[in-house]
């Protein structure tokens, strides 16, 4: 190959090929490892984008059977790992080239010495194969074990109050000590197997150099391609032990892809289906023809062929006992399910055929518990309406009687806590009736929103509700037969069928459901005043 250069030059030649050699393969690896690292984060990027988007459409949280925990737990640990699985077969690629230019260099200097070194290779290769065969199942039970201890966080944090209720901080520190154990124990035996082969790799080349010194010496190989082959094949051990390290991490990365791949399946339907239609203002109201549904199959109905009329611009109340179908019914009527049987109209058009995001835009929903953003006031009002001006922020405010506000440490731009921590109950709802005032819906939907509030609270809030909901048609669940008497009709509901249906007034007059339970829960305190 030197032939050409005049020999005052081929070693000055030589030296600048060597130094623009390593030059060239550094800037390769530098580049190598930039696109590398920058695939494996935009990966990791739109999966957790992907799996985050479509969690949201699925309906994950009305899914019976469904735990949110495995989603955040996907979303946290394996779209990671799967970024890394990534990376791992980018190796393996680099390591399969490297082998091949490294084998064809060999079978160049000794084809006999090849074939033996080859032999050799398998040997050690089937070696890591049955130390480490373990690898995928190991890692497929890393991958449950973290969603046990997901589960475990994330319930218990949502429960302190309850755990420190019935003083069970040391059941529940003992719990999770034990999850955290058992996944302390599944992490380092995977580390355990990642790490054999190198060693395995290092022994079993150290013993292959010897058998081959023989072999060469045997075959009458002349020194200098002896040496030459054993300079190769040292130099070969590096890729052959880290493609044998990647295997085996590879192995247990599979569980964790195939968790997010089960997760992507999954979530690739939307739950609900919305349609075509645009959602216009309710004109007439909304009619439920025949209405079922069920959890499962297998269950009773929690309704059951379910048939009445929600006027528009009226108050609607749906009152039963606890288990009577009230919430469903609602959840119903705001699309978070769908009906098993039966179907709903809006303005003689079922609801199916609506665009879901229109219609879903129509609606509010309040319920006992309100659901505050870890944000400040003025950022959890505004979620009803992102564009709206601080100005419609603060009038919204207004208007649901928050008047809190003013005296909390930075006015709208103070931050509420986890939860709306930092609030009262009262105030939280009044933070929601603010956030529902400044969406201005069509059809305002309550769910036991006073339930838990003091009878002060509740006069003003229920002013506050009144002032707003004038002219809307509104549907109201509760348990307190006070707040639904001013009502224009109630819907009795019993064991997911309606039982009664007509003017607060008018039920109350005959014997029923509506007088029953009228007469049950305000005759404990007239039996207190007349002792």
């Amino acid at each position: 190959m030197l032939a050409p250069i005049p020999g005052d030059w081929r070693l000055p030649v030589l030296v600048l090929a060597l130094c623009a050699a390593v030059a060239g393969k550094n800037l390769a690896v530098f580049a190598g490892g930039y696109v590398a690292r920058y695939v494996d984060g935009v990966v990791a990027h739109r999966l957790r984008s992907r799996i985050f988007e479509q969690s949201l459409s699925a309906c994950l949280d009305y899914r019976s059977g469904a735990r949110i925990t495995d989603v955040v737990t996907t979303l946290a640990n394996n779209t990671w790992k799967v970024s890394n699985a990534l990376s791992l077969v980018y190796r393996l690629a680099i390591c399969t080239v490297t082998f091949a230019v490294f084998l064809a260099l060999l079978l160049a200097i000794s084809a006999p010495l090849t074939g033996l070194a080859l032999l050799l290779l398998a040997g050690a290769a089937g070696l890591v194969h049955v130390v480490t065969r373990r690898a995928q199942d190991t890692g497929r039970a890393v991958v449950e074990e973290n969603r046990v201890f997901g589960l475990r966080m994330w319930e218990s944090m949502g429960a302190l109050q309850l755990i420190r209720s019935f003083g069970r901080e040391g059941y529940e520190a003992n719990r999770f000590r034990s999850v955290s154990e058992r996944i302390r124990r599944r992490i380092l035996a995977l580390d355990v197997l990642w790490a054999l082969p190198g060693p395995i790799a290092e022994v079993c080349g150290a013993l292959l150099i010897g058998v081959l010194v023989l072999a060469g010496v045997t075959l009458g190989a002349g020194l200098a391609p002896l040496a030459a082959f054993l300079a190769l094949l040292y130099r070969l051990q590096g890729p052959t032990r880290e493609f044998m390290q990647c295997k085996v991490a590879l192995d247990g990365l599979a569980a964790a892809v195939d968790d997010v791949e089960d997760v992507l399946t999954e979530t690739a339907t939307p739950y609900i289906v919305g349609g075509a239609a645009p959602a216009q203002p309710l004109q007439h109201g909304l009619e439920l023809r025949e209405v079922s549904y069920a959890y499962d199959a297998a269950e009773p109905p929690v309704l059951d062929r379910v048939s009445f009329a929600i006027p528009a611009g009226r108050t609607t109340a749906i009152v039963g006992r606890s288990g009577a179908g009230k919430s469903t019914l609602l959840s119903l009527l705001f699309r978070f399910r769908d009906p098993t049987g039966g179907v709903i109209l809006a303005d003689g058009r079922p609801l199916p055929e609506l665009d879901l995001a229109g219609w879903r835009g129509r609606l509010s929903l309040m319920a006992q518990e309100a659901q505050l953003f870890n944000a400040t006031a003025a950022e959890n009002i505004g979620y009803g309406d992102l564009a709206a001006s601080r100005e419609a922020v603060a009038k919204a405010a207004a208007v649901a009687g928050a008047d809190f506000i003013a005296a909390l440490p930075q006015g709208l731009d103070t931050e509420l806590g986890d939860r709306g921590a930092r609030l009262s109950g009262g105030q939280r709802q009044r933070i929601a009736l603010a956030r529902t005032i400044l969406k201005g819906p069509d059809l305002l939907l309550l769910d036991e929103p006073t339930n838990a509030l003091d009878a002060e609270t509740e006069q003003a809030f229920q002013a506050a509700l009144r002032t707003f909901s004038e002219g809307r048609t509104v549907v109201v669940v509760a348990h307190r037969l006070s707040t639904v008497m001013a009502a224009d009709q109630v819907i009795v509901l019993e064991a997911g069928r309606v039982v009664e249906a007509g003017p607060p007034q008018e039920l109350l007059a005959r014997p029923g459901h509506f007088a029953r339970l009228h007469g049950l829960q305000y005759a404990e305190p007239v039996a207190k005043e007349v002792a």
